[in-house]
């Protein structure tokens, strides 16, 4: 850590120690010297200086990479598939999907052995302990309805003309697929139905337009089926996939082609639909490009830009995002520059692990988890989330405004790779009001206004994942075996964490607590975690398919036997150069140290049997906090009875009992 003197800090604060009159701004962060809450000037100061040369870095570091080309890991979905278990290859024709996951817990004195815990057969293993139910939403009633924008944020990634002219229909290309495959798992055909484009020699003016001279009859009908202004197909039940997606009825797209005599073609399933794809790959030449030398850098392929911005799909409609294409445009003319042995090969790759993407698709959540964790850094306390996230938007907000979304993702991508992929899929998708979510989220913590947030952490998905999202995936720092010892906050929620493994509510914080606390005033119960060595570790997803029917999996990586390549994150703060001199004059806001903090009393306040009570935080406060004007984290859903035992009925008032005599009878 830097030392930093500092008088004041920012947010119209002149002073070191700071009325209440200004500390209860609404907007802008205060500092305080000796406040157990506010944090001082100095803290204050040097967090924001420290993100600042930080996040100034890594943009450094994107605008140093070649223009319209990607760091080929990046380029990899693989990379995200580490423990994220696969769809049960028999999925039930419900509406939704639980499951939960199995944690291995695994505690022992100081200087022994953990104990062997392994079991043979049915044999019941106590350190395995089911975490909290996840629920997966199987399907809606209509499909989501995409547009054609020359706006669209796909269009600021410095993607090449081929994937600009390309992505709008190979998005719907995987969307089919994904959908049928979705289908095929419950046992559900796919139909064409009587709604269709029809093949013409020519093309409107000013109406995008495909040709495809040569193409399979085959290729034409399905074409004319996904790209039809609705829906083209159809599937028994009444709920559709969440995958399913069509192109906005006002927007027209012609097929030219020869006149063929395509009969009563059916609709393909899954693998079928693979292989119609490549062959559009192949007559429109949209493949990678072959003719680069250095292995690091990469330009996005259209059929890997298809396929991640479909990903994303269940993501925008849950969040009532709208997706967007540049106008599409393709031609026979342009075939070169798909390779059968490369291009094919990948193709085929993401096909076989639709399942795995299948399960982070299909659940925004954790998607969600996933992407606001790109702002997360491990040792920022609750407290200085605010300078933090102010320092990120202050590097980041030029860019943003100059739509420079490549940039953008690419900054990301030196910070996270894992989780900047999930960010290039968003944008691939073509929504550019993502880029008012992040400056929204840095200065509340909340990325739509009037929407739940989607950013608390998930321990289970960065399990899945392989990328750290919380101080919960950390483990304990250190045994506290002496019956005076101070016990870190971070080590007490994390120990509370492991006894309350399927209660949703103790997974809402990201950022680090601060402080510590004596021993003594630590519920008994939870004595022996933090006397011990504890270490939890994601063992498994279990599905529930009803009627006592269920799946596990173990994973992507332990199932297919794939080694997949390391990507480390790059985590580690740099220290700054310049610091301003004198008050610190940066647009702090309040909210989000506000928010982590009373996240962070929250859970402190509720032992580990789930009492709340403030004596479980030991945090004295002399008087009414003012972050804790309206705070509501000492309430519960129980009414107390406030009667005393012996109290008898209260007597009815003189009214009701001349009512109850028949005293104000109507007259007849």
């Amino acid at each position: 850590m830097i030392s930093i003197d500092s008088d004041s800090v920012l947010s119209d604060c002149t002073s070191s120690t700071t009325a209440s009159s200004d500390r209860s701004s609404p907007a802008l962060l205060c500092s305080d010297e000796d406040d157990p809450l506010i944090p001082s000037a100095a803290d204050i100061k040097r967090t924001y200086h420290v993100g600042k040369a930080t996040w100034a870095f890594f943009l450094q570091e994107a605008l140093n990479m070649p223009q319209g080309l990607w760091p080929t890991k990046l380029l990899d979905p693989y990379i995200a598939l580490s423990q994220v278990p696969a769809l049960p290859s028999e999925l039930p024709r419900s509406n939704v999907l639980h499951g939960r996951p199995r944690w291995h817990l695994r505690q022992r004195a100081r200087g022994i052995k953990y104990a062997d815990s392994s079991v043979s057969g049915n044999e019941w293993d106590p350190a395995l302990v089911s975490g909290r139910r996840v629920t997966f939403c199987l399907g809606h009633q209509d499909s989501l309805r995409c547009g054609i924008s020359p706006q669209a944020a796909a269009c600021y990634l410095g993607t090449s003309s081929k994937t600009m002219n390309s992505i709008a229909v190979l998005t719907l290309c995987w969307s089919y697929v994904l959908s049928t495959r979705f289908l095929e798992l419950q046992d559900r055909l796919v139909q064409y139905s009587t709604h269709r484009l029809w093949p013409q020699r020519g093309s409107k003016p000013h109406q995008p337009t495909l040709y495809l001279d040569g193409a399979s009859p085959a290729l034409v009908r399905w074409l004319c089926a996904i790209l039809y202004p609705g829906l083209g197909w159809s599937a028994p039940g009444k709920l559709l996939p969440p995958w399913a997606a069509s192109i906005d009825a006002n927007v027209g797209i012609a097929v030219s082609a020869p006149a063929t005599a395509e009969g009563t073609l059916a609709a393909p399933n899954s693998s079928e639909a693979i292989e119609l794809l490549l062959e559009l790959c192949r007559l429109c030449g949209l493949g990678a490009e072959a003719d680069q030398n250095d292995q690091d850098w990469t330009a996005l392929p259209p059929y890997k830009a298809g396929f991640f911005a479909a990903l994303m799909l269940p993501f925008y409609r849950f969040t009532g995002l709208r997706p967007q294409f540049p106008p599409p445009h393709l031609s026979t003319k342009d075939a070169a520059g798909f390779d059968e042995n490369i291009d094919q090969a990948a193709t085929h790759r993401l096909a076989q692990g639709l399942r795995y993407f299948m399960t982070l698709s299909l659940h925004p959540p954790s998607l969600g988890s996933i992407l606001w964790s790109i702002f997360w850094q491990p040792d920022i306390e609750c407290n200085l989330v605010s300078p933090w996230l102010a320092a990120i938007i202050d590097t980041l907000d030029p860019t943003i405004h100059a739509k420079r979304v490549e940039i953008l993702v690419k900054t990301f991508a030196s910070r996270r790779p894992k989780v900047a992929f999930w960010w290039l899929a968003l944008c691939l998708l073509g929504d550019v009001s993502v880029l008012d979510w992040i400056r929204r989220y840095t200065q509340t913590q909340s990325e739509q206004y009037g929407y739940g947030s989607l950013s608390p952490p998930d321990p289970m998905v960065s399990a899945w994942v392989g990328s750290k999202q919380s101080f919960l995936d950390f483990d304990k720092t250190s045994c506290y075996t002496g019956p005076s010892d101070l016990v870190t906050r971070a080590d007490l929620l994390r120990c509370r964490f492991n006894c309350k493994l399927q209660d949703s509510a103790s997974t809402t914080l990201s950022w680090r607590p601060f402080g510590h606390m004596s021993k003594q005033c630590i519920e008994p119960d939870l004595w022996p975690s933090l006397e011990a060595e504890c270490v939890r570790e994601y063992s498994s997803f279990t599905w529930y398919l009803g009627k006592q029917r269920r799946a596990t999996s173990l994973g992507y990586q332990r199932e297919s036997g794939r080694a997949i390549e390391e990507v480390r994150d790059m985590v580690e703060v740099r220290l700054p150069g310049d610091i301003c001199q004198g008050p610190c004059r940066h647009d702090i806001k309040l909210a989000p140290s506000k928010e982590a903090t009373l996240n962070m009393l929250s859970l402190l306040v509720e032992d580990a049997s789930g009492t709340r009570h403030w004596a479980n935080a030991a945090v004295l406060l002399q008087n009414l906090h003012p972050w804790m004007r309206d705070w509501e984290g000492l309430d519960t859903m129980e009414i107390p009875d406030r009667r005393a035992p012996d109290d008898s009925p209260k007597r009815p008032s003189w009214f009701l009992q001349e009512w109850i005599e028949g005293m104000h009878g109507g007259n007849e």
